[in-house]
């Protein structure tokens, strides 16, 4: 589907295609802006990254089959250290934390 990126300082935008089945949503941005953090509408229930050069990459997915699938990944977020990244299974009504195993930021 399709990402569009707003450039509010030249009032331009550039939109691009995924690679995923379902549209981004709910967005959070890095904190030194070199990823955007997205779920997906409808697809895959999890949380999804794209990096400044264009590559895309999965944070983490539900297991196809598993007790999540099906659900929807809503309440993207990230601390303000960007070291904990925060979301949630709606219907499962859960909030996950995650941290990095190198204690690094997301970022």
């Amino acid at each position: 589907q399709l990402l569009y990126s707003l450039d509010l300082d030249s009032m331009t935008y550039e939109v691009e295609r995924t690679g995923f089945p379902a549209q981004p949503d709910q967005i959070a941005l890095g904190k030194y802006g070199r990823y955007i953090y997205f779920c997906e509408d409808g697809g895959t229930p999890g949380v999804y990254a794209r990096d400044v050069d264009g590559s895309y990459e999965t944070v983490f997915s539900a297991i196809r089959g598993g007790c999540y699938d099906g659900d929807e990944t809503v309440g993207i977020a990230l601390s303000p250290d960007s070291k904990r990244l925060y979301a949630g299974y709606q219907d499962a009504g859960i909030l996950m934390e995650f941290t990095r195993d190198d204690g690094l930021a997301f970022e």
